[in-house]
């Protein structure tokens, strides 16, 4: 058997062979190759246009909100390119007995008719999109000199109204509801006080308009106004033939939401949390929490 010589000993050659082949061995290939992908995963869905870190709230604009309503408006926004579904689930601390939550979605309501009785006015109502029901009064029959009058009242004798009809001198706007009367602004708008952001009013030579956050509005609604373009009145949707006066305007402008609510791709959608409060509701500090919840399919 052939021998060699290594560090000072004499090695067979076939033990060196097989030392060979042990360390090429050793060698051999793990894995061909790696793939590596970086994703910036966003929330599918948000709430009023942030993710789940975002703190969103409402507040109750009464003391004593007993045997009212108040709606909130909300949007969901589906950042996916399928579609998706979001449960609403609303609980209360303490209890809630005496609170009741429903979810509304957003009706178009529009009205356009004009009014003929002294001098022809047309009157319109639509949605702008941005939260608020605007009405408008426009001159159709040139305007007589004078300054122009308007009126909005919704579900009277309960609900409130705005107007610029006061004592006689028709020098501002103002609100009126069961707790009085309360001027808000000049006649041109300006020098508006604090406190009455849901309206907005405005004058031109021809028309006036009354913008009212539908926030405050309830889901349907009566309502009727007043015009005076042409030195006398037009009585707007009012049924002037009885005693007292009965109000026809009648509006719809939210219903109730599918709950779950689904989403198409990139659709924005509007709804309204709305709380109802019994009238003999315990005094209490409550908290009303609503949650969007995924639904897994």
């Amino acid at each position: 058997m052939k021998r060699v010589r290594l560090f000072g000993k004499m090695i067979p050659v076939f033990v060196l062979v097989l030392l060979a082949i042990g360390t090429a061995s050793a060698a051999l290939l793990a894995v061909f190759g790696t793939i590596t992908t970086t994703v910036n995963v966003k929330q599918s869905i948000l709430l009023d246009g942030g993710d789940y870190l975002q703190a969103n709230g409402d507040t109750i604009p009464e003391a004593a909100p007993g045997g009212e309503t108040f709606c909130f408006t909300h949007d969901l926004t589906n950042q996916m390119s399928i579609t998706g579904q979001v449960n609403l689930a609303t609980v209360y601390s303490p209890d809630g007995d005496g609170i009741t939550t429903t979810y509304m979605e957003d009706v178009d309501y529009a009205y356009s008719e004009t009014w003929t009785a002294n001098g022809d006015v047309l009157v319109t109502v639509e949605d702008t999109g941005d939260g608020f029901l605007e009405w408008v009064y426009t001159a159709v029959t040139p305007v007589t000199s004078g300054r122009l009058k308007m009126t909005v009242e919704i579900d009277n004798p309960t609900g409130f109204g705005v107007t610029t009809f006061d004592d006689g001198s028709h020098d501002g706007w103002y609100y009126y509801d069961t707790a009085g009367v309360v001027r808000i602004s000049d006649y041109d708008g300006t020098n508006k006080i604090a406190g009455y952001d849901s309206v907005e009013t405005s004058v031109t030579a021809d028309s006036m308009t009354v913008r009212i956050n539908k926030d405050n509005l309830p889901n349907t609604f009566m309502w009727q106004g007043f015009a005076n373009f042409h030195l006398a009145s037009n009585w707007i949707e009012l049924d002037t033939t009885g005693s007292p006066w009965v109000p026809t305007g009648s509006a719809t402008i939210r219903q109730a939401l599918s709950n779950p609510v689904e989403l198409l791709s990139g659709q924005v959608k509007y709804f309204n949390v709305c709380h109802a409060f019994a009238i003999n509701i315990q005094p209490d500090t409550y908290t009303i929490t609503t949650t969007v919840e995924p639904v897994i399919v």
